[in-house]
């Protein structure tokens, strides 16, 4: 079974920074992976930055329709459209490596991305033998934390896949009821609270619930113009 070094065990190992994390893929001698094992390109993780963005400008814009005069102004000058800036310029970054591996690839000038990625590259896994050849002498067993196993993560997914399930469940009822009832008050919901809670018992996010329900919303916003998500909004 293969045994996997997070990313954050790795820089405390090897004594890495994040910096040299990054070089290390560069040159080969590291290869990032998923949760489920996968080896991750630098594509993916400008495609993960992105939907990250996208998912920040959703909650912002429906905040911001909540709001009215200069609240509204506030956020949709202050947080918004500069959001909405640093999504276009990764969009346009992606499509420059859209097909690179990671030796044609080079940490970006802009400070913003080049975060991105070493934050990522952090939290990605690493092969238990890659970071061993890295170290001076092999590792004490008694030093190194238990590997991570990449059969570990499907229970907790599924957990979550259930969990969504009976969320949606519960708002496509109550919006047969009430077709007006705002995403808002059905994350809010007494009846999606009790049901939204992790195995620790600990309530998913809001943003996480919402995610998960919003699509189902017969009415999302009346009046509300198509495409707010890539439009700035209409002052």
């Amino acid at each position: 079974m293969q045994g996997w070094i997070s990313g954050n065990q790795l820089m405390s190992l090897a004594q890495m920074t994040d910096l040299e994390i990054v070089q290390g893929c560069i040159t080969k001698s590291l290869t990032p992976h998923n949760d489920h094992g996968l080896p991750i390109k630098p594509a993916d993780v400008m495609i993960q930055h992105i939907s990250n963005l996208e998912k920040e400008v959703m909650r912002l814009d429906e905040l911001a329709w909540d709001l009215n005069g200069a609240e509204r102004e506030k956020i949709i000058i202050e947080q918004i459209e500069p959001l909405q800036e640093r999504l276009q310029d990764a969009q346009v970054y992606l499509k420059s490596i859209k097909t690179s591996n990671w030796d044609e690839f080079s940490l970006p000038t802009d400070r913003g991305i080049a975060r991105c990625y070493s934050s990522f590259l952090i939290n990605s896994r690493y092969t238990a033998e890659e970071v061993q050849r890295l170290l001076p002498k092999g590792p004490d067993s008694n030093d190194m934390e238990q590997p991570f196993q990449v059969e570990a993560k499907p229970a907790r997914s599924t957990y979550a896949q259930e969990v969504n399930k009976k969320c949606r469940e519960i708002a496509t009822r109550i919006w047969e009821r009430q077709p007006d009832f705002t995403i808002a008050a059905m994350v809010n919901h007494s009846e999606i609270i009790h049901q939204a809670k992790k195995p620790d018992g600990s309530p998913y996010s809001e943003m996480t619930i919402r995610n998960w329900i919003r699509d189902l919303c017969p009415n999302p916003k009346p009046g509300r113009r198509p495409n707010s998500l890539f439009n700035p909004i209409s002052k």
